[in-house]
């Protein structure tokens, strides 16, 4: 790790460029000077916020002209196109927005990073500048509160959920898997880079009835627009190289990017714990076409594929002879195309459809010599229209379907197929949102979701309403809701009778205030399940039952210091679950009381970087102790990690992104693994931990146009 360090440090070591010189002044439509403004240059990380006077001023190394973009809560976003030479002395008016159903953002239980509060998002530069994401979307989410650290497999655990509870959507299409594969200890990914994205929202409860099939959270994200410049580039790093660009013609534009990873280098120079008889290996190709029609309408096509292949050699610590190379060869496919448009009058029409193919053959599964086989589709497609009519009234309405398959095959040493189970749990839904402005200041949302299942032939209603009270700067909302989900697929393959659909139902109390940027957002929840999946007397059932309840406090600011920007997130959470093979009412293993999360985001104008820092706190983890009386009777020691990035913009089109995770080296205990009995009575133990205690990354983002900084590999 001394070569990670003293790399590190030399980047600082940065030349400078010729900079122009931004700068202007911000007010209402009164004139009076607004301040804590985000100002900031489109498709760039360069801006500034006004002071008192509602005067802002940075630097900048872009020349020609350029989209200079302001945002301020309360206020229209405002954008300007600067042309070359007329930097200084801008003369900026916001005009208020209008409190109407068609600008208030009633969302209970959602949040956001960076400097796009006013449309509650998170960009794609505010995730690779988060201190823990390692530009990575689920790595950057996991700063948010109501996550839970469950570092093993670095996927969402929101709220005392499982990962699975949590769906992602792709412009409003069903992402089947959206991580990718991982070995033994090892956090997956996700699938998707941040860069193709336009807006990320994160919901962890009480969301809108248009998303199905979710217990916990859903995580929708819009791809961008047609874009309007052609641009390529690639990019490099000891893990991976890549390269892709976009091609733009009147209204039209094709995109496309490969990445291909291979850790045999990484491992070489910063050796894990496990070892690799065939190192980790993925190739990622991506299309996009995008299309406008008419005056309004916008076609996109999507397609990404990914293949995942490795070797790990796994020993049993207390039976060495026990030894097997795990080989995994996974391939990923999923296609989406949406089209949306809208009429004269603002009635909105959109219709989509998405296929997700996932094929993973593992070879010595369990043990040495077995293979087992697993292939999981779904088709979904859906059709919604949206419409204000009039300034108090705005309906959505939806219906989709997910046609589903799922199927396995486990073959033993001998060869002799063992099991060969399949599953069809499609899924026929429509939904209805109604929202409702009562007064100026008061807002609700009734909705509703009914769904048919193939799988067990049910119906269900999930009704949700919110009520909310807006009065800028604070915001008083209140949702209650019911989200279902079928169990899981194994669950479902190997029951002897259909299963009914789980379901929770969220009562969410959330209260915001936001001024000069600086938001304080508290909410208390509490989640009921029923019919989770229950192993009695040998036998799944639908029994099983649980809860998870707790609060989330979070703090951001932007303005008071120069050049920083920092958030705080504290989330208490207490469950408990009977399900699965649970003999009585515990906590999940996966779940954590208290996490908290303190992320740093510094520009630093000298050397025209940009400083992420995160340090992040979690209780202990549950676990089962056979040594001692009672079931997850056990607590590991609390888990801490800092983690740090660094954004270098060398010149106009070169970018040195670097992170380095746990800097302080500290070894976290996720749960423990133990032994078959011995001749003591007792059980020995060994604690699980992550496969190598820091990782660090560095990465060269190159555009092969001048002109703009890199990312056009990414769309």
């Amino acid at each position: 790790m001394q070569k990670s360090f003293l790399l590190f440090c030399f980047l600082n070591l940065v030349p400078l460029y010729s900079q122009q010189v931004i700068s202007g002044k911000i007010h209402d439509q009164d004139n009076n000077p607004l301040e804590g403004v985000n100002v900031y240059i489109e498709g760039s990380v360069e801006g500034s916020t006004t002071d008192i006077n509602g005067v802002f001023s940075f630097t900048t190394n872009h020349s020609g002209g350029l989209v200079l973009n302001a945002s301020y809560i309360g206020f229209q976003d405002y954008s300007m196109t600067i042309v070359d030479g007329k930097y200084t002395e801008l003369n900026i008016t916001l005009i208020e927005a209008a409190n109407n159903l068609d600008e208030v953002f009633i969302k209970p239980g959602l949040y956001s990073l960076g400097k796009s509060r006013t449309v509650e998002n998170m960009n794609s530069l505010d995730i690779v500048m988060t201190g823990s994401s390692n530009g990575d979307i689920y790595g950057a989410l996991q700063s948010l509160p109501g996550t839970q650290k469950v570092g093993e497999d670095g996927k969402l655990y929101i709220r005392g959920g499982e990962d699975r509870e949590t769906q992602t959507y792709i412009d409003g299409m069903h992402v089947l898997v959206p991580y990718t594969s991982n070995g033994q200890q090892i956090p997956s990914r996700s699938r998707f880079s941040p860069f193709l994205f336009k807006g990320i929202n994160f919901s962890l409860g009480g969301y809108e009835v248009e998303y199905g099939q979710a217990l916990s959270s859903v995580l929708p994200m819009e791809t961008k627009d047609l874009s309007s410049d052609k641009k390529y580039g690639v990019n490099f790093s000891p893990l991976s190289i890549g390269g892709g660009g976009t091609y733009s013609q009147g209204k039209t534009s094709l995109s496309a990017a490969i990445n291909l990873t291979n850790l045999s280098l990484y491992n070489e120079l910063f050796p894990d714990n496990y070892e690799w008889k065939k190192n980790y290996s993925q190739s990622i190709g991506e299309f996009q076409f995008k299309k406008e029609t008419g005056k309004f309408g916008l076609f996109k096509f999507y397609t990404s594929f990914d293949q995942t292949a490795f070797i790990q050699n796994i020993t049993n610590s207390f039976t060495p002879l026990n030894q097997r190379s795990f080989d995994l060869d996974e391939r990923n496919y999923y296609i989406n195309s949406t089209y949306q448009t809208k009429t004269k009058s603002g009635m909105q029409f959109f219709i989509g459809a998405s296929l997700s193919k996932v094929k993973s053959n593992y070879i010595n599964a369990t043990i040495q010599g077995d293979q087992f086989f697993e292939e999981n589709g779904e088709m979904h497609f859906k059709a919604k229209i949206k419409n204000s009519f009039n300034s108090v009234y705005k309906l959505n309405f939806g219906i989709e379907t997910y046609l589903r398959k799922y199927e396995n095959t486990y073959i033993d040493t001998l060869g002799i197929r063992r099991q060969n189970l399949s599953v069809e749990p499609n899924i026929f839904s429509i939904f209805l949102d109604n929202q409702l402005k009562i007064s100026n200041k008061m807002f609700a949302s009734v909705s509703g979701r009914s769904e048919y299942s193939t799988y067990n032939d049910a119906y269900t209603f999930s009704p949700v309403v919110s009520l909310s009270y807006i009065n800028e700067p604070l915001q008083i909302s209140g949702v209650y809701g019911n989200y279902y989900q079928n169990p899981e697929n194994k669950i479902m393959v190997s029951s002897q009778s259909p299963l009914k659909p789980e379901y929770a139902t969220h009562y969410i109390f959330s209260t915001s205030y936001h001024l000069q940027n600086r938001l304080l957002r508290v909410e208390a929840y509490y989640k009921n399940y029923h019919n989770l999946s229950w192993i009695e007397n040998e036998v799944y059932t639908s029994n099983g039952y649980g809860y998870s309840k707790g609060f989330d406090v979070y703090f951001s600011d932007d303005q008071t210091f120069k050049n920083l920007s920092y958030t705080l997130s504290f989330s208490n959470n207490y469950s408990k679950r009977l399900y699965k093979n649970y003999p009585i009412l515990s906590t999940p293993t996966f779940s954590t009381q208290i996490n908290s999360s303190l992320n740093l985001k510094y520009y630093i104008p000298k050397f025209k970087s940009f400083v992420g820092v995160t340090n992040t706190f979690s209780s202990g983890r549950p676990y089962h102790n056979p040594n001692e009386t009672g079931y997850i009777n056990g607590l590991t020691k609390n888990y801490h990690s800092l983690d740090m990035n660094v954004t270098f913009l060398l010149k106009k089109n070169v970018i040195l992104y670097t992170s380095l995770s746990n800097v302080l080296g500290r070894e976290n205990i996720y749960g423990y693994s133990f032994s078959e009995i011995t001749t003591d009575g007792s059980y020995l133990s060994n604690p699980i931990t992550a496969s190598r205690k820091r990782f660090f990354y560095l990465g060269l983002f190159i555009s092969l146009k001048n002109s703009t900084s890199y990312d056009v590999s990414n769309f």
